[in-house]
């Protein structure tokens, strides 16, 4: 059975320190840079693979030694993310991995952490920092965890009720009617359980 290819997505945001971010940039088979993360990731000492934007920031440098490996859109109607996660649905990779996306501009984490939903289903998405994980998850599905393990999650709808199985302070029917109402929880036992009322995914966050 052929090994799923690693790709990892680099963003403009704050480029990792922390050690699982950065041993996932390691072991990835593809590195593409969002624009101008490709000069914070050759200044770290590798070298992207792919580097996909609208290429207002990458240092001229980079664009004349990287010219060959550049996808260039001008889509005014999509972020820089957006443009590579897309480029690995073209390419028919199954999941991604974001760093970078968060840190830097609040705004831009915020919208970057939103999109999560746009891409889910065409391509499984994970974000990380260094300080957690975003990953999406459905009604019914049970997460690995661990005792004590720091979760929070959030709902683009705020119509959403949830119950919980497994989490220190129990959920039962709670509205998320605002962003923080299902913020700051823990795990009891080395899994979770979410069931809510929608197709559409919640936004989990794991702190490490």
């Amino acid at each position: 059975m052929k090994a799923e290819v690693r790709v990892v997505i680099i963003a403009n945001g704050l480029f990792p320190s922390h050690r699982k971010a950065l041993d996932l940039l390691h072991a990835a088979d593809q590195l593409i840079c969002c624009d101008g993360a490709a000069d914070k990731l050759i200044a770290y000492g590798l070298s992207p693979h792919m580097i996909v934007g609208d290429m207002d920031s990458v240092s001229s440098e980079v664009a004349e030694k990287f010219a060959s490996l550049m996808v260039s859109s001008d889509d005014q109607d999509s972020n820089d993310l957006t443009k590579a996660v897309n480029y690995c649905i073209e390419k028919g990779y199954p999941s991604v991995s974001i760093l970078g996306a968060t840190g830097l501009r609040e705004d831009h984490s915020l919208g970057n952490i939103s999109l999560m939903l746009e891409y889910y289903p065409r391509i499984e998405v994970k974000m990380l920092s260094d300080y957690g994980m975003f990953f999406l998850v459905h009604s019914g599905e049970r997460v690995p965890s661990f005792v004590g393990e720091k979760i929070s999650f959030f709902s683009m709808d705020n119509r959403v009720r949830v119950t919980s199985i497994g989490l220190k302070y129990p959920l039962n029917e709670l509205q998320l009617s605002k962003w923080y109402t299902a913020t700051l929880n823990e795990a009891t036992a080395d899994s979770f359980i979410l069931k809510f009322d929608s197709t559409q995914a919640l936004i989990v966050y794991r702190a490490w």
